[in-house]
């Protein structure tokens, strides 16, 4: 091949065809892509399952806890968990309208609209502007009246 006077020899790109041959590397790259996306496919399938996620079995409450609380009714444990925390920062930091609103939609959902409704005002008391505790007020206050 002749080169160019101006061209260095360095830019030189050898024609020359480097590493396997589509032959060799095609057959490989086919299994691999199949395995990869057999193995993606399976583990989403269980991790979306009923059976719980990639990382272990669901965790289930047993059926007697399940019992016990249908026949004693209340809040789930979750929900129970979180108006216990909001309560906890509304005692450390009184003047929380973030908090305050939260537990105004827990005591919404609950159908509690006279409690939602004090929590509410206290949070728009600290923050007039405040348009989550806005809407809720006027939902209790709508509930309110439709209960009544």
């Amino acid at each position: 091949m002749i080169l160019p006077a101006d061209c260095p020899r360095f830019y030189f790109v050898s024609l020359r065809p480097r590493g396997l041959p589509p032959r060799i590397y095609l057959p490989f790259v086919i299994v691999f892509s199949a395995l990869f996306l057999g193995t993606m496919g399976y583990l989403v399938a269980v991790g979306f399952g009923v059976g719980g996620s990639v990382f272990g079995a669901a965790v289930r409450t047993s059926n007697a806890q399940t019992a016990q609380q249908r026949v004693e009714g209340g809040p789930p444990p979750a929900v129970m968990l979180e108006w216990q925390t909001l309560q906890h920062r509304v005692a450390l930091h009184p003047h929380d309208d973030v908090a305050l609103t939260q537990l105004g939609d827990l005591e919404l959902t609950a159908n509690r609209y006279s409690d939602a409704i004090h929590y509410y005002k206290r949070a728009l008391a600290i923050d007039p502007h405040n348009p989550a505790a806005q809407e809720g007020l006027a939902q209790a206050r709508q509930a309110l009246q439709g209960a009544q």
